[in-house]
């Protein structure tokens, strides 16, 4: 006879003002109370000295030169003998329900990433938790489950073990019975800072653009033209609202010098858009933000890319405004929103990175077409109720215990 044919374990979770039994995949925000249950049913008189819930956080990575797995999370809650029937005995054919508490942290253990780094900001944006990533069983926004564009090659999990065990005193050791465990999907708020690769001497960003404007049938020059991309303001997603639309703003600026003989100044024949999400993946470490790589025949090595859908904006006319002599300005206000897809937060790992880039391609008529891109930040939105508590910040050692 197995252990399973011993015991049956269901773990349920609790959610909502009512804290009742939760109905759908439910997303758990930074310093969310994650209430929940272990029903243990006995199929025949067994002793058990204890139960461990554990609250755990894992993410793995495959390459074809490698794969890594790293354990960033561990949180226990020992149930307390009190709550164990007498003598610890389960009798046949009896439920048992024993309730725990964990609480989503804002910080892992400083221990989780202890490899070299090239400053403390990569060693910052490392300790904080990451959103749950390329499980579709768990991949949603709101109650419905929807796809994180995240590639096969790296999956970040969390899940909720219960463990029935019993001491062996003569080794000071713990025998496991059986371990039961649920996923279960985390979005951990992220806070509002510039994009770390943008600080990076090493990205594909243009965020400047100058190209001659000519005659089309003479190709003499009229005049040079400058456009200047601003980076956008951060992307928030709103708190537990997968209906709101999700918008801002990117500023650009254009300088246009005559050089030679015209009487029009140039305007915009077409303005085109489209958001791409990059994510970055390794069998070793990241010691700063990363990079991409390409083999010999130029197909990525470490990262894997998606093109969102693009969009495109009629611009009437540019106000062209005198600047110095021969010289004019105009700036270009363009609202961006983001398509109702399931947009995971930007964030980086030891191990994994899902960064975001606006690119736009501006046709003006003489000239060749202005490519830029941006860095975009896409951060999640704290719930000021449910701020993280001293321990749920600090804490985190690995071998914290909950009793």
């Amino acid at each position: 006879m197995s252990i399973t044919d011993i015991f049956s374990v269901d773990i349920a979770l609790r959610t909502g003002q009512n804290n009742t039994h939760e109905s759908y995949l439910y997303s758990h925000l930074t310093g969310d109370k994650i209430h929940g249950v272990v029903t243990v049913r006995s199929h025949c008189d067994i002793r058990v000295d204890g139960i461990e819930v554990s609250f755990i956080g894992e993410e793995r990575t495959i390459l074809q030169t490698g794969k890594a797995y790293r354990q960033f999370q561990d949180l226990k809650y020992l149930i307390d003998d009190s709550s164990f029937p007498p003598g610890k005995l389960f009798k046949e054919r009896h439920r048992y329900q024993f309730e725990f508490t964990f609480e989503v942290p804002d910080h892992l253990s400083p221990d989780v990433c202890n490899h070299k780094i090239t400053s403390p900001t990569i060693r910052q944006a490392h300790l904080r938790p990451p959103p749950s990533f390329g499980d579709p069983s768990v991949s949603g926004l709101g109650g419905k489950l929807k796809d994180d564009y995240a590639p096969p090659t790296c999956k970040i999990l969390y899940t909720i073990q219960a463990a029935l065990f019993r001491n062996i005193p003569v080794i000071d050791k713990r025998d496991i019975l059986l371990v039961h465990k649920i996923k279960l999907r985390v979005k951990p708020a992220v806070d509002e800072w510039p994009p770390l690769d943008l600080l990076s001497s090493v990205n594909d960003y243009c965020l400047e653009a100058d190209h001659a404007v000519l005659d089309s049938r003479t190709k003499e020059e009229y005049g040079q033209l400058t456009v200047t991309l601003e980076p956008p303001k951060s992307f928030r997603l709103p708190l537990r609202d997968p209906h709101s639309l999700i918008s801002s703003t990117v500023n650009l600026f254009l300088h246009y010098k005559v050089t030679g003989e015209q009487s029009d100044l140039p305007q915009l024949q077409s303005f085109r858009g489209k958001l791409v999400a990059t994510t970055f993946y390794t069998a070793s470490y990241y010691e700063d933000v990363p990079s991409k790589q390409k083999d010999f025949f130029g197909r990525p090595k470490n990262y894997s890319e998606t093109h969102f859908p693009p969009f495109s904006y009629s611009i009437a006319s540019l106000d062209w405004v005198p600047a110095e002599e021969n010289c004019y300005v105009a700036t270009l206000l363009v609202p961006i929103t983001l398509p109702r897809l399931n947009f995971i937060p930007s964030f980086h790992t030891c191990l994994t990175s899902r960064v975001y880039a606006l690119d736009l391609r501006l046709v003006v008529p003489g000239a060749s077409p202005f490519y830029l891109r941006a860095p975009v930040h896409i951060y999640a939105q704290r719930d000021p109720s449910a701020l993280p508590s001293y321990i749920a910040t600090i804490w985190q050692s690995a071998e914290y215990r909950y009793y």
